[in-house]
């Protein structure tokens, strides 16, 4: 990644005014760079909604025109704060408005750095001695490894969109913001706010059609999993199919369930991580006993069979094994 340029725009938590900066920030000086790098390589790199803005959104405009960057820089700034200052309840930040290259596409990140207290060492000079003090600081920019909450990268060319977003309680209602009053857009979940939807709604509709709860579970879990690894994409379609493949009336309300959520019916996965958190089928059995077992072994039953026996347990087989470890 590299950063072509950036400026900051601050907020006087003590008045909550804004100060728009005219001149961008030196990147040559010593730590700057590298911490404005690494904060928006962090924030792409999160499970972010996303979406694409239209050609005629006013954001998307502005951020065509950062040939004089200092001036479309505090338009922004000043769409941003017009709208956050007045609200009591959206924690004090700054703005940090940056123009960037990454994989050779331009992006500009309006980031908002949440002011932070702590504590700082101070030299104070009086009179009669040097006396070194503990201050309190009232505006401490965010720490590297520290979460960006609110905020939105944008493909200048494209139009996509990478969207941080919290909600804070405006005119009566808690609710996020960037998206419906900055950007004016209404913006598609996260993928695990996606996957979280289409397992509440599974979860329902195998309950209401008596469906075993572990093996829809279970099947759910494989049908994220090989949708993830073979398009990096959650295919709800392909999930209502293995899920409910042998129900159609479950399928057709399990479709409209999700509809009704406006869970997107494919969801990329921009972090190509998760794929790895629903690799694994984590069983807990009811004598203490934890199985955690391969997505993609789970269903070969040279290996593992799950078998129902006539008293109504169930029994657990692992076969073909010929070694065992114990780790410590």
């Amino acid at each position: 990644m590299q950063i072509n340029q950036a400026i900051l725009h601050i907020v006087d938590p003590a008045t909550a005014t804004a100060y728009y900066s005219e001149q961008v920030l030196d990147l040559s000086e010593a730590g700057i760079n590298q911490y404005i790098e690494q904060l928006c390589t962090r924030f792409l790199r999160r499970d972010n909604q996303n979406g694409t803005l239209p050609a005629d959104n006013p954001i998307l405009q502005l951020c065509q025109q950062l040939s004089d960057f200092v001036p479309v820089s505090q338009q922004l700034a000043q769409r941003f704060f017009n709208f956050v200052l007045p609200q009591s309840d959206i924690v004090s930040g700054d703005l940090l408005i940056a123009q960037l290259t990454e994989n050779e596409r331009d992006y500009v990140a309006v980031l908002k750095l949440n002011q932070r207290q702590d504590f700082i060492h101070y030299l104070n000079y009086t009179e009669q001695a040097v006396a070194n003090q503990i201050v309190l600081n009232q505006a401490v920019l965010p720490a590297v490894g520290q979460a960006i909450t609110e905020g939105v990268i944008i493909d200048q060319a494209s139009g996509q969109y990478f969207l941080a977003d919290k909600a804070y309680q405006i005119d009566g209602e808690k609710r996020p913001y960037v998206a419906s009053d900055f950007l004016i857009v209404t913006a598609e979940p996260t993928l695990t706010s996606s996957v979280k939807q289409v397992r509440q709604a599974v979860n329902t509709v195998a309950e209401k059609y008596n469906q075993d709860p572990v093996e829809t579970t279970a099947n759910l879990k494989q049908a994220v999993y090989e949708s993830l690894n073979e398009t990096n994409t959650l295919d709800v379609d392909y999930v209502s199919d293995q899920v409910f493949k042998e129900n159609p009336a479950a399928k057709q309300e399990f479709d409209q369930q999700v509809t009704q959520a406006q869970v997107p019916r494919q969801k990329a996965d921009l972090t190509h991580k998760f794929e790895a958190k629903v690799s694994k089928q984590k069983f807990k059995l009811d004598n203490g006993i934890e199985l955690i077992v391969p997505v993609d072994i789970y269903q070969n039953r040279d290996l593992i069979e799950f078998v129902n026996n006539p008293d109504g347990t169930i029994s657990v087989l692992l076969k073909n094994i010929n070694t065992i470890q114990n780790k410590f």
